[in-house]
């Protein structure tokens, strides 16, 4: 279970633009694989209200693409399937009103234009239900679906989520295989997600200080957690907009309007717990580690970024000043240089110090520092930093 505590800093997007200056943002994905941010929000064109435009984000922000989805609806819903055949969007189809019934299936298309209520890319997990959206627990490998049986704002809505087998129902199969209900919250939706045994809700308006997360347990609908949300204070036109998994944790969406122009900004909760290592590529050609043990690696704790490794230059050669070892994925990087100590063998040294001095950029690179062209291993062990 996530701990819903007070949002990590820094943030992981401030102020990004999206592919729509003029609409807000309605839903947030995080695509592990690529890394890339996937955004949704209305076309904010009057005469076409049931298109979409989705938008992709680098890690820093940066517009890498963008696609439009006609009959869509109010895009309060974006998940995203890799297959070996591609990447498809689940997104809103059918729209009833301007908020969608069904869901479509599509082939994302850089740039590219699609109809989402065509009847090729439309799956339907239910009939007879409104203002329908969708995500996906990557946990379960499960299409989460929530749905109302009236059509009416979520303040008064009632209704329930389903789940199923994601590679069933991209074939249009759709066999519950697990079901909850809701009653009338009282509250603005803003977004949900499913991780394991766990449905979480994100609640608030605009410009009033409600925002909130909720932990709702799959199983017996009772909620176990619940906590405001204080992050981005004082931007203009603040509003929650979408909440997703980020990782192995929960990242948000608050929408904001500075000088006129929309804006998203996203945050995290912390990483739960403490997590396996995980190696990090290296050049097998110039290093060589000490064992199958001390290959670069590093493990996430709570908040803190755990490094292990300890290698040789396979060439023999000293190591040089800011020679760098391996770069960290993006997860695992610092928000600012940090220096850590490390270890040399004993045979490099004489009537001297056995430490030796790393670096670990924002940028991820692992690079080592020492004047004394040291030659034979080095290695670093349970050196840390706050991620």
């Amino acid at each position: 279970m996530i701990k819903l505590a007070s949002a990590v800093t820094p943030p992981l997007l401030t102020g990004a633009t999206l592919a729509s200056p003029v609409s807000v943002a309605q839903s947030v994905f995080w695509e592990t694989i690529d890394q890339l941010w996937y955004v949704c929000q209305p076309d904010g064109t009057p005469e076409d209200m049931d298109r979409v435009t989705v938008t992709r984000l680098g890690v820093d922000g940066t517009i890498v693409d963008k696609m439009y989805l006609g009959r869509s609806g109010h895009g309060t819903g974006l998940c995203v399937e890799r297959t070996a055949a591609g990447i498809h969007l689940w997104a809103g189809a059918v729209p009833n009103g301007g908020w969608a019934t069904a869901l479509a299936r599509i082939p994302y298309v850089p740039n590219g234009t699609a109809d989402a209520s065509d009847p090729a890319v439309v799956r339907t997990p239910r009939t007879g239900v409104y203002r329908v959206s969708a995500t996906i627990d990557p946990t379960r490998n499960q299409l989460v679906f929530r749905w109302q049986s009236n059509n009416v704002s979520s303040p008064t809505a009632v209704g329930g989520v389903d789940a199923y087998d994601l590679g069933l129902a991209a074939t249009g199969m759709f066999q519950r295989v697990r079901s909850t209900t809701f009653e009338a919250s009282g509250k603005t939706l803003q977004g949900f997600t499913s991780l394991g045994d766990q449905l979480y809700h994100l609640y608030g308006d605009q410009n009033v200080d409600n925002f909130e997360v909720t932990c709702t347990d799959w199983a017996s609908g009772t909620v176990l957690q619940s906590r405001s949300i204080t992050a981005f204070p004082g931007i203009a036109n603040r509003e929650p907009e979408g909440i997703c998994v980020y990782e192995d944790t929960l990242a948000f969406g608050i929408a904001g309007k500075p000088n006129g122009v929309r804006q998203l900004n996203v945050a995290r909760f912390p990483h739960p717990g403490t997590n396996p290592w995980v190696e990090v590529p290296y050049d097998t050609a110039l290093y060589t580690p000490n064992s199958a043990n001390y290959v670069p690696q590093y493990r996430i704790a709570g908040d803190q970024v755990h490094l292990h490794f300890s290698m040789s230059k396979a060439d023999a050669t000293a190591w040089g000043q800011g020679e760098v070892l391996f770069t960290l994925p993006p997860r695992a990087r610092p928000n600012r240089t940090q220096r850590l100590l490390g270890v040399v063998t004993g045979t490099a040294v004489t009537a001297d110090t056995m430490a030796v001095r790393f670096e670990v950029a924002a940028d991820g690179k692992v690079t080592v520092w020492d004047e004394r062209n040291l030659v034979g291993w080095v290695g670093a062990d349970v050196s840390f930093w706050v991620c």
